[in-house]
């Protein structure tokens, strides 16, 4: 937590420095813009792409779409201490989760890039329904024991499988279509540090907090000793984007 403030006072200090020296290009009103990025947070990764639309000079609209992983923090990757060709699994993992959020916000100027080499920086906030997907996590188990004679691709069950009877993890893909639905909500708040220079380019660093709530806990996790799933997940996180900007 630290890190993410210390990069914040950076980046405005970068900001206000950058406002010295006048943009000595004319100044073009844009209406719209694209942008997409890479999306990094404290439990996983994700990629977004967002349509704004400027509803005065300094306020655009923006609506877009967020893909993202979300991870358990008691999620530990465990190997099976017999086979050194065996692959790394989380131990206790029922499902992965995977959250689709379609958001409806704004961005808001709060300072204007005055030169080529400046940053703009904006406050932005984005609302919307997290739509979570939970696919079954499938395990590559040894039989009848250690040695194991054949390994199989089993869905895990905590009450049939331990750790002595996992070779290891299966394809991520394995299961996919057997996943189940959960639908909450979500909300976001950051700041975005607009650099590129180029006028009509969209190159930026922006830096915020998330939360997806859900009715009920979302089973992540088996209900073992000292792990308890989460309904509401709360993260910080940093976003790389790119994109472009249009006068009509």
């Amino acid at each position: 937590m630290r890190s993410f403030f210390i990069l914040i006072l950076i980046l405005l200090a970068a900001g206000v420095a950058a406002q010295q020296t006048l943009y000595d290009e004319t100044t073009i009103i844009y209406k719209k813009e694209l942008e997409g990025g890479l999306i990094l947070h404290g439990d996983g990764w994700g990629v977004d792409f967002f349509h704004g639309k400027h509803r005065t000079a300094k306020s655009r609209r923006m609506i877009g779409i967020e893909i993202v992983g979300m991870k358990h923090p008691k999620e530990i990757k465990s190997f099976n201490p017999y086979y050194e060709d065996s692959r790394g699994y989380f131990y206790g993992k029922l499902n992965s989760l995977l959250l689709l959020r379609p958001t409806w916000g704004r961005k808001e100027l709060l300072t204007d890039k005055l030169r080529k080499s400046g940053v703009e920086v904006n406050y932005l906030w984005g609302i919307g329904p997290s739509i979570g997907y939970l696919k079954p996590v499938y395990l590559q188990i040894g039989k009848p024991g250690i040695p194991y004679e054949t390994i199989d691709v089993e869905r895990y069950d905590p009450d049939v499988h331990y750790p002595d009877d996992i070779f290891g993890r299966a394809s991520w893909f394995k299961g996919f279509g057997e996943g189940s639905f959960v639908a909450g909500a979500f909300a976001r708040f950051g700041l975005n540090f607009e650099y590129s220079g180029n006028a009509s380019g969209i190159k930026a660093l922006e830096a915020g907090a998330s939360i997806d709530a859900f009715p009920t806990k979302v089973p992540i996790m088996a209900d073992l000793d000292g792990v308890d799933n989460k309904q509401f997940f709360f993260e910080f996180y940093v976003s790389l984007k790119f994109g472009k900007k249009f006068v009509r």
